[in-house]
C-alpha cells in the first residue's frame, strides 16, 4: 500500500512540477496529487513510486485509477500506450480496430508538465499489418469532456521517435512502409486540443468523433484520411505528405483559422478532402514546392458543394480554392462576426433530389436560419418554380416540358454570407410505355445476330435493354444506342454451334415507363461459327449479375474467398453483383469493369479442346494512384491467369499484391494454382507501375511462363524501385485454355478497373 506523502516530499515533488512547467504560457497551478489530480512521472522507479500515494511512473496504472472526473499531470517522459517489444500480433474485438487503450470517464485532462509539446510523449508502434491485423489505434476515449494539453501523440510505427532529453527513450519506426496506424478516438460531447503534436501518417485520427472538437495551437503530421472532419483548428501548423488529408467533412464541416499548411510530396494537385464536405479557410496559408500546384476541395466536388475562404494565400499569393468548379468556393470578405457563431455552414434539409414533372413537388428548408433566400441556377427557370413557404423554407415545383432532364442547383443564401445548395435532376413528365410499330426478331447473318424492333419514340431517346441468351443464361447485354444507325447486334461465336439464341428486350424510352418484357427466340440453332483462336472484350456488354456456372463458352461472373486469406475476415453477398460496368474515378479514367464486392472473380471457359501456347493482355487502371493498389496488406490482391482449368482451379498466373513491404509499389511474382491452392513459382519483385494505363501480360510458349507490366504514368521521382516487372519459369505443360481474374482487395477507393482483355490460343 502507498503511504500518504509526507510534508517535504511533498514539497520536493511540487518544487520539481514546478520546474518541469517553467517557461509554459499559462501554466495552471498544480495541485497536490490526490484522488482526482494524478502525477505520471515516467523517470521514477517502482520502489520510489510505492511510497507516494496517487504517485505513478505509467500511463496504465494511472488510468486503472481514474475517477468519473480527473486531471493527469505528466512529467516529461516517453510512456508507451502499447509495449512495441511484445512480439505478439494484435487484433481487434467485436468486428472495431485493435486498441492500446480503452478509457473510460466523464471528464478527463491529460496536460504535459514539460516546457515544449515534445516533452511528454504518448507512443506506440503498430500498424495495420504492422504488428497488427487491423487500423491500430492508440486510444479509445468514452469521455464527455476530454481536454489534452502541452503534449506530443504519436504512433511511431512509420515515423522515428526522436527524444532531446534523453535520446535513448527514442525509437526507429517499424517499418519504411506507410500503413494505417492511428491516435485516437473520442466518443463524447467535447474534445479541446492545446499545444499537442499529433504525430503519424496514413489516417492520423487525431482523437477523432467528438460532437465539438477543438484544436488550438496544435501540429499534426499526417497522409491521406487523416484530420478530424468535424472540428475547428485554430493557429495549426498541418505537415501534409499525402495528397486529401480528409477522408469527408461531411455535416458541418471543418474550419481552419490562421493556420499553416506544408506540403512534403511531389503531388501537383492537393485536396482537402476525399469524399467532400464543407471546409472553411480564414487567414490561413499553404506551402507548396511550387506555384503551379492546383489545391481543391475535393478531386470530384458535387455541384451543392460549398465551401469558405478568406485571405488564403498559396506560398505568399492570393489564391482561390477549386477554381476548376468556382460555384463550389464562397469567398469572404468579412468573416469575423459570421464565424463567431462558429462554423459558417448553413444546414439545407437535402442535398440532392430528383423530381419530375406532373408529379409531387419538394420541400426545402434551411433549419438553422431565420432569414433564408432562394434562387435556381440561372436560366433554369423554365424546369421549375420556387414558391416560398415562411422564412426558411421552400417548394419546388417541377416544370419541364423539354422532354430532357435538366440539372441544376436550388441555392439558398442568407444576410451573414452563408450558402446551401440541393442539386435537382428533373425528368420530364413520364409518358407510357413505348409501343412497338414493328415487333423484335432475330435476324443470323453474316456470323452476327441482330435485333429488329422499331418503336413509337415520340420525340424521346430509345434506352431499352437488350440481354441476348444462350441456354437461358445471360452472354451479352446490349443498350440500345440513340446515335446507332444499326440494330443492336451479337457477333456469334464457335461457343454458339448447336445452341438456339434468345433475347429478352426490355422497352422503354427516356422518360417513360418501362414496357413488360419481350422474349424472342431465333428460328433455328447456330451452325458452322469457325473454332476461335481469340478472345476480346472491353467489358462493356459483359452481363454483371451472378453466374456461377462454369460452361464451355460462357463466363463465369460471381465471387470467391481464397483460403489463402481466412486469416482476414470478410464475406460478399450473392444476391448483388460482385462486378459493375461504370465510369471510373481517380486513377481509373473511363468507363470499365470494377469490382463492386470483395473477392470478385470472373473466369472464362473456352470450348472443349486441348490448348497449347497461351496470351493474355490486360489493361487497368488501379483507382489508387500511389502504385498501392490496394486499401491495406491484409491478403488484398489480384490474380491473373492463363492455362486455367475452370473447375478444378488448376493453372498458371501472375500475383499482384500489397505487402507491408512499401507503401507505393506492390509486388508482383508468378504462381501455380493446383486444386485451388497457390504456390509462388517466383521470387517477389517490387514495382511501382501499378498505375493508370497499366498492361499486364502473361503469355505461355512451349513450358516457359512469363509475364510484363508496364504503365503509360512516369515513374515517380521519389522511388528507386523498377517501374516494369519482367518474370519467366519454366512449368510443366497443361492442356487447359481458361482465363481467371481473382481480386481479394476492398472496394471503393481500392478498386481497378478492367478497361481491356485480349486472350489468343493455339489448338
Amino acid at each position: 500500500m502507498k503511504q500518504t506523502l509526507k510534508p517535504l516530499l511533498l514539497i520536493l515533488l511540487l518544487a520539481g512540477t514546478a520546474l518541469a512547467v517553467a517557461g509554459r504560457t499559462g501554466a495552471p497551478d498544480i495541485p497536490p496529487p490526490d484522488k482526482y489530480h494524478l502525477l505520471i512521472d515516467g523517470s521514477l522507479n517502482d520502489s520510489e513510486v510505492q511510497s507516494r500515494q496517487f504517485v505513478f511512473n505509467n500511463l496504465q496504472e494511472a488510468i486503472e485509477n481514474l475517477q468519473d472526473t480527473t486531471t493527469l499531470y505528466i512529467r516529461p517522459w516517453v510512456y508507451w500506450v502499447d509495449n512495441p517489444d511484445v512480439p505478439e500480433v494484435v487484433r481487434g474485438e467485436n468486428g472495431r480496430e485493435p486498441f492500446g487503450m480503452v478509457i473510460h470517464a466523464k471528464k478527463l485532462t491529460l496536460i504535459g508538465l514539460g516546457n515544449r509539446p515534445e516533452d511528454v510523449v504518448l507512443a506506440s508502434q503498430r500498424g495495420q499489418m504492422q504488428g497488427a491485423v487491423g487500423n491500430f489505434t492508440m486510444f479509445d476515449f468514452h469521455v464527455d469532456h476530454l481536454t489534452v494539453e502541452n503534449m506530443t501523440l504519436g504512433n511511431y510505427c512509420n515515423v522515428d521517435l526522436s527524444y532531446e532529453l534523453r535520446p535513448s527513450l527514442g525509437r526507429k519506426k517499424r517499418s519504411e512502409a506507410i500503413t494505417q496506424a492511428h491516435v485516437g478516438y473520442v466518443h463524447g460531447k467535447q474534445l479541446t486540443a492545446r499545444r499537442v503534436r499529433f504525430v503519424s501518417r496514413l489516417n492520423l485520427n487525431p482523437l477523432n468523433g467528438a460532437r465539438e472538437s477543438v484544436y488550438d495551437s496544435c501540429h499534426f503530421e499526417c497522409t491521406d484520411d487523416a484530420l478530424n472532419g468535424n472540428a475547428i483548428y485554430r493557429h495549426c501548423d498541418i505537415d501534409l505528405y499525402g495528397q486529401k488529408p480528409f477522408w469527408s467533412t461531411f455535416s458541418r464541416g471543418a474550419m481552419f483559422i490562421d493556420c499553416d499548411f506544408h506540403v512534403k510530396g511531389s503531388n501537383r494537385e492537393m485536396y482537402f478532402c476525399k469524399q467532400g464536405g464543407p471546409v472553411t479557410l480564414i487567414d490561413c496559408r499553404y506551402h507548396a514546392p511550387s506555384d503551379s500546384i492546383y489545391i481543391g476541395w475535393t478531386a470530384y466536388p458535387q455541384p451543392w458543394l460549398r465551401c469558405y475562404q478568406k485571405n488564403f494565400t498559396l506560398n505568399g499569393k492570393p489564391y482561390q480554392i477549386g477554381i476548376r468548379q468556382p460555384q463550389n468556393t464562397i469567398v469572404l470578405h468579412q468573416a469575423d462576426s459570421l464565424i463567431k457563431r462558429g462554423i459558417p455552414y448553413l444546414n439545407i434539409s437535402r442535398h440532392e433530389a430528383e423530381l419530375r414533372t406532373g408529379e409531387a413537388p419538394l420541400t426545402l428548408a434551411c433549419s438553422d436560419s431565420e432569414s433564408v433566400k432562394w434562387r435556381l441556377t440561372d436560366y433554369c427557370e423554365r424546369y421549375a418554380t420556387l414558391v416560398p413557404i415562411g422564412r426558411d423554407s421552400v417548394q419546388v415545383i417541377p416544370t419541364n416540358e423539354s422532354g430532357k432532364t435538366a440539372l441544376f442547383c436550388v441555392m439558398a443564401s442568407t444576410p451573414d454570407g452563408r450558402e446551401a445548395a440541393c442539386y435537382l435532376t428533373v425528368h420530364p413528365r413520364l409518358l407510357p410505355a413505348p409501343a412497338f410499330l414493328r415487333m423484335p426478331t432475330i435476324q443470323l447473318k453474316k456470323g452476327v445476330a441482330q435485333f429488329i424492333y422499331d418503336l413509337d419514340l415520340q420525340d424521346r431517346y430509345d434506352e431499352s435493354e437488350i440481354i441476348w441468351l444462350r441456354d437461358d443464361i445471360p452472354v451479352s447485354v446490349d443498350k440500345a444506342n440513340p446515335l446507332a444507325l444499326t440494330y443492336p447486334e451479337y457477333k456469334l461465336s464457335e461457343a454458339d454451334n448447336g445452341h438456339r439464341l434468345s433475347a429478352l428486350m426490355i422497352p422503354k424510352l427516356h422518360g417513360s415507363l418501362t414496357g413488360d418484357t419481350v422474349r424472342v427466340d431465333a428460328s433455328k440453332a447456330i451452325k458452322h461459327q469457325k473454332k476461335t483462336e481469340r478472345l476480346e472484350t472491353d467489358f462493356h456488354d459483359l452481363p454483371c449479375q451472378w453466374q456461377s456456372q462454369v460452361l464451355p463458352g460462357y463466363w463465369t461472373v460471381d465471387g470467391f474467398k481464397p483460403a489463402d486469406t481466412a486469416e482476414f475476415p470478410w464475406s460478399f453477398d450473392r444476391s448483388n453483383p460482385m462486378w459493375e460496368y461504370k465510369e471510373g474515378f481517380n486513377g481509373a479514367v473511363g468507363y470499365g469493369l470494377l469490382q463492386a464486392q470483395r473477392g470478385a472473380r470472373l473466369m472464362y471457359t473456352p470450348t472443349d479442346g486441348n490448348y497449347g501456347d497461351m496470351t493474355l493482355t490486360l489493361l487497368v487502371d488501379p483507382t489508387k494512384t500511389a502504385g498501392q493498389g490496394f486499401g491495406s496488406a491484409t491478403g488484398q490482391y489480384m490474380d491473373v491467369c492463363l492455362k486455367f482449368d475452370t473447375k478444378t482451379l488448376t493453372g498458371y498466373g501472375l500475383r499482384i499484391e500489397r505487402t507491408v513491404k512499401h507503401a507505393k509499389a506492390v509486388d508482383f511474382m508468378l504462381v501455380e494454382y493446383k486444386n485451388g491452392v497457390v504456390k509462388p513459382i517466383t521470387t517477389p519483385i517490387s514495382s511501382t507501375c501499378y498505375r493508370t494505363g497499366c498492361t499486364i501480360g502473361i503469355s505461355y510458349d512451349n513450358g516457359r511462363l512469363s509475364a510484363h507490366v508496364e504503365t503509360k504514368t512516369p515513374k515517380p521521382a521519389d522511388s528507386a524501385l523498377p517501374h516494369q516487372v519482367d518474370l519467366q519459369a519454366n512449368v510443366a505443360p497443361l492442356p487447359f485454355g481458361g482465363i481467371h481474374i481473382q481480386h481479394t482487395g476492398s472496394c471503393g477507393e481500392s478498386t481497378t478497373m478492367l478497361h481491356r482483355l485480349k486472350a489468343e490460343w493455339k489448338r
